[in-house]
């Protein structure tokens, strides 16, 4: 039972350390190029869903960055 717990905490744990909980994926793209991919996802007419859910992500760090001060998209 012990190891059991320990080995589940031990994953818990790696899995937790692996996450970047405070950035989404688009937090590292600098300003200039994160500008660029949210001006492109505009022109889309009829995206796949891999494009959308990118695009979320553009805009969500927009956002995020225009609530620090950082109007990089707008």
């Amino acid at each position: 039972m012990r190891v059991k717990l320990t080995f589940g905490l031990l994953i818990a744990t790696l899995t937790l350390a692996g996450c970047d909980m405070f950035g989404g994926p688009a937090a590292d793209i600098p300003d200039e190029q994160l500008r660029a991919k949210w001006r492109e996802c505009k022109t889309f007419s009829n995206p796949s869903r891999t494009k959308v859910l990118a695009c979320d992500n553009y805009t969500r760090e927009c956002d995020r960055r225009k609530s620090n001060g950082n109007f990089a998209c707008y």
